[in-house]
């Protein structure tokens, strides 16, 4: 027996391995109801946290019980953020239509489905290469279906279709918001008396040299929240002024998280004094750490008027297993019961029954002082203050992660020296202005060719009037330049390339300022 004793110890941590996480996966969550009938499912592709996924499965199956229909189990998909989970849906659909040739071979295919019903949350970008979907022959086949909506609930929900020039549906009803999200800073109250840091309420702030090491930041890669933080400051600060500030930013950067939600976690925790994320994640975690009177050592802000606010949808998935109950529950995500629990505080009557979620209802007529009385942050009001983007300027999403990671990401050692060494040198030192010249530096195809100085100078404010002569020549030029920077990208192996030779280019401007630093 002795003998055997390795053996068997070795088989027993094998099983415990195998088993504990399967009992301990998220993956299928049911809300207890009383019900005599069999449960149905729901399979979900989310990035939502957890206690969203409570609250919505919780609340689903009371509007289920009420009307006499049974439970459902929620089988929640949830290994990555958005972005991620985009890339594993469409990675599915690619492995059906592997062995067809036309597009209408593809469709069949498609419509087989992955056995999955819904991909909720996220931004739209990400919902919108969903619809983009795979491609077959040249031509794009999307893998979400129309949203079966109850009629008049449309016109209910959303008396405009807009937010602050966003949409907040797609006019086909491929994905419809279900709330709204902006994107700010979440800070250590605490660590910002320490350190004497100036409390960051704008961008800016974050670049400040004395933030060194101080800030927590995602990686866009992963994280679909965190690539429209970044496009945000790079779209209302402008191309070459948003990277710029992003770049110290990056400089003061302790890491780069692959979960967005792990930045206001060390944030309030003391691990950083300041850190980007979508709204609901800092006001979440200054609620999780409040003291009896409400008083938070985290602290969370929206950069007036230079944040975005945008509708976090939820689509259909072709060939959902469970279509009908998956039109039901997009349907109910857009009842006013739904839309309460996003704000409402935990306990009070049309409230979440354990956590506030502290998000922005879609639904303007959630925005009322009858509702605002039981909302946990009632001073939000999304649809008095979003601004829109100036008229004209493109979406660079698609291009955000690639240029983070060669400006940032992939070389961070080196931008934290070159930022370290142009801190300590100053301005007094006589290479200080090659040292930032080399620094704000872009390689060449990622400049803006403006038509000349003027336009240079000024297109933001020529831009932000559409009356102005120029208005047209500013946003045509930028039309150009994002047209010109997507056909570099054919396949996935162009834009790699190009991603290594950018970060070849900064990372050797980097060792560049180091040695100037120096002298």
């Amino acid at each position: 027996m002795r003998e055997h004793l390795p053996k068997l110890v070795i088989a027993t941590l094998l099983v415990l391995i195998v088993v504990v996480p399967l009992l301990m996966r998220g993956g299928e969550e049911s809300v207890a109801v009383s019900f005599d009938g069999p449960a149905e499912k729901l399979i979900l592709y989310t990035p939502h946290n957890e206690q969203i996924r409570y609250e919505i499965a919780a609340g689903f199956n009371r509007y289920r019980a009420a009307n006499g229909l049974s439970p459902v189990v929620f089988d929640w998909r949830t290994s990555g953020g958005t972005s991620d989970l985009r890339k594993q849906v469409l990675s599915q659909y690619e492995a059906l239509v592997r062995d067809v040739s036309t597009a209408a071979e593809a469709q069949v295919a498609v419509d087989r489905g992955i056995g999955a019903d819904v991909f909720f949350g996220g931004g739209e970008f990400e919902h919108n290469m969903l619809i983009g979907g795979i491609e077959v022959e040249k031509q794009k086949v999307a893998v979400v279906r129309p949203v079966a909506l109850p009629p008049g609930l449309l016109e209910e929900a959303f008396p405009e279709p807009t937010i602050g020039g966003e949409k907040l549906y797609h006019p086909d009803l491929l994905w419809i918001g279900t709330t709204l999200s902006s994107f700010g800073i979440v800070y250590n109250r605490d660590l910002l008396t320490m350190r004497q840091l100036p409390e960051p309420l704008t961008w800016a702030v974050l670049a400040d040299p004395r933030y060194f090491g101080d800030v927590a930041l995602a990686d866009p890669g992963h994280s679909g929240s965190i690539a429209v933080t970044y496009e945000t400051i790079v779209k209302r600060e402008g191309w070459t002024e948003g990277w710029a500030l992003l770049r110290r930013t990056f400089g003061n950067a302790r890491y780069f998280s692959s979960s967005a939600s792990k930045v206001p976690v060390d944030v309030s925790t003391g691990e950083a004094a300041a850190g980007m994320c979508i709204d609901f994640y800092g006001r979440f975690q200054a609620g999780a750490i409040a003291n009896a009177d409400g008083s938070s050592r985290v602290g969370y802000a929206d950069p007036i008027g230079m944040t975005a606010t945008t509708a976090d949808p939820i689509s259909i998935l072709r060939g959902a297993p469970h279509g009908a109950l998956a039109d039901e529950f997009v349907a109910w995500c857009l009842s006013v019961d739904a839309q309460r629990l996003w704000q409402y505080r935990a306990g009070v009557e049309g409230g979440p029954v354990r956590y506030e979620l502290r998000r922005q209802p879609i639904r303007t007529d959630l925005f009322t002082d009858e509702h605002r009385a039981h909302f946990t942050d009632p001073e939000i009001d999304p649809f008095g203050q979003a601004v829109p983007m100036p008229p004209g300027i493109p979406s660079y999403y698609s291009f955000v992660a690639p240029i983070a990671h060669a400006i940032a990401i992939d070389s961070h050692d080196l931008l934290k020296a070159a930022w370290s060494a142009i801190i300590e040198a100053g301005p007094d030192h006589p290479q200080y202005g090659q040292m930032l010249a080399l620094f704000d530096a872009m390689p060449e195809e990622l400049v803006i060719p403006w038509p000349d100085e003027q336009i240079a100078a000024n297109w933001h404010s020529i831009l932000s009037d559409p009356t102005h002569a120029r208005h047209a020549e500013v946003a045509s030029t930028l039309a150009a330049f994002r047209a010109t920077l997507r056909k570099r990208w054919t396949t996935k192996d162009d834009e790699l390339a190009d991603r290594l030779a950018w970060t070849a280019f900064f990372a050797d401007n980097y060792r560049q300022i180091v040695r100037l630093a120096s002298r």
